[in-house]
């Protein structure tokens, strides 16, 4: 009704004062009132057709379709940043002409420096709206060709972070392109949808193999590689968020989880507690028992640590693993898989387990016993990582090169493998800083004798110019 009145004379309104006079209505308050008309009826529309969804990607894929309407765009979607690896990647799109989830013109990774503003609107966590794409042509070059690529004729973007950071995109707005609060309401939403999808997929990792009975018990994930923690049927406990800390508990499962099999009182007492008397031993270890059973008890009341056959051992009422027996057990898949598809996906699965070293928060406090078990998952690590990097140099996916790359550097600084591929993807893409940052890293973490062999590798793969390798070196 109102938006008859106004189509009929919309710059004119009664005004109650002048007996039948009118008053000029402003056309930017005009615009106001029928963008936010169409706002609302976007909401409602949007709301109506998501009411009875239940699945968070149908519904963050929803809230994007309404976002391309509101806007009249193409593509609109969830970015993915990680500023310490320079890289980021779309995580769950929208296009208008192809649907959701479909091929895009995004790499699997992008290079941050290809998007200098982004990166500093990032930042800030200030709104970016860029309403023709030409306006930048002169003073980012760099920029400009990454939006031809993709072709870009006008963006808007919404930041959001800090984990995960990035942005919610619509690519080639046509109309309310200077209103971005609607974009940041639908990024909220869309974040949540993505929040609540990844904990569904790690409860996914717990559910009854098909064919196998259900038979109850809980399934239980004890996450030893890096900063430790549980996960029972998907849902996280961290010991450090507990009212009362129990890392005695925490240590025992750990070294019952480590050794696959019963073990007697003597042989833990002497490996973690050599100064402690046993009867002060025992009575701690029964507290600690006491007390991580009473911190799982809110999510189940099956018990995990079993002490009534006079031997500690894992209690048959649970399904329990560890991340780093996942770890082991997906790379030992990949030895017999001839698909390099396959075989590379899977990998990726590996690699995404290892965290960091074997209990990383205590592992200094814990003892001699446990360097044999920090030293094999630390050399499947590797064996994942070089085997990884290697199909992705062969495939020369230089985007994944970087990032699986320096994610391996991050978490062992003196993986000689992961430098010399980011090094010659970095190289090979043209990203300067990147490849001079690595080198750098490299000088300070690996031995003498260990850098030298990686700048005679680099040298003999032509890959990078040995002008700038000789320059690092001496330097």
């Amino acid at each position: 009704m109102l938006e008859k009145l106004f189509a009929r004379n919309r710059l004119q309104k009664r005004d109650p004062e002048e007996n039948g006079s009118w008053r000029k209505i402003a056309e930017g308050d005009y615009q106001r009132y029928m963008f936010y008309e169409e706002l609302f009826r976007k909401i409602v529309a949007t709301e109506a057709a998501l009411h009875n969804m239940e699945d968070p990607t149908e519904i963050a894929i929803g809230v994007m379709k309404a976002a391309c309407d509101l806007y009249e765009g193409d593509w609109s979607g969830i970015l993915i940043a990680d500023l310490h690896s320079q890289l980021w990647r779309p995580e769950i799109w929208y296009d208008i002409h192809t649907g959701p989830m479909t091929e895009t013109l995004f790499h699997e990774f992008e290079m941050t420096e290809d998007f200098l503003t982004w990166v500093k609107h990032l930042k800030e966590q200030e709104p970016l709206v860029i309403k023709d794409v030409e306006a930048i042509r002169e003073s980012s070059p760099g920029e400009y060709a990454a939006y031809q690529r993709l072709e870009t004729h006008a963006v808007i973007g919404v930041p959001f972070g800090q984990h995960p950071l990035g942005f919610m995109v619509v690519r080639n707005p046509k109309k309310n392109v200077e209103q971005y609060e609607p974009l940041q309401i639908a990024c909220f939403v869309a974040m949540m949808m993505l929040e609540q999808k990844r904990r569904l997929e790690a409860e996914q990792r717990f559910l009854i193999s098909e064919g196998e009975e259900d038979d109850g018990k809980p399934r239980i994930r004890y996450n030893i590689l890096g900063q430790h923690f549980m996960e029972i049927d998907g849902r996280a406990i961290h010991e450090q968020n507990l009212k009362h800390p129990n890392r005695r508990g925490w240590v025992m499962l750990l070294y019952l989880m480590l050794h696959k099999k019963p073990v007697d009182f003597s042989v833990m007492a002497r490996d973690l507690w050599p100064d402690e008397e046993d009867a002060q031993a025992k009575n701690n270890n029964r507290q600690a028992i006491f007390r991580i059973h009473q911190d799982l008890a809110y999510h189940h009341d099956a018990k995990i640590i079993d002490t009534r056959a006079g031997v500690y051992m894992i209690s048959e009422d649970v399904h329990i693993t560890t991340d780093a027996d996942e770890m082991e057990k997906l790379y030992e898949q990949t030895k017999h898989m001839p698909d390099t598809k396959t075989k590379l996906e899977t990998l990726k699965k590996a690699f995404g387990l290892y965290r960091g070293r074997l209990f990383e928060a205590g592992e200094a406090d814990m003892g001699s016993w446990m360097i044999p078990f920090t030293s094999a998952y630390n050399q499947i690590f590797v064996d994942i990582t070089k085997e990884l990097l290697s199909i992705l140099g062969h495939q020369k996916d230089y985007h994944c090169l970087i990032d699986y790359g320096s994610k391996a550097i991050r978490l062992e600084p003196g993986l000689q493998d992961a430098y010399y591929w980011v090094i010659v993807a970095a190289e090979n893409i043209g990203n300067s800083a990147t490849r001079e940052m690595c080198l750098a890293t490299a000088k300070q973490e690996l031995t003498e004798e260990e850098y030298d062999k990686l700048i005679h590798l680099l040298s003999a793969s032509k890959m990078v110019d040995t002008a700038i390798l000789a320059g690092q070196s001496q330097g």
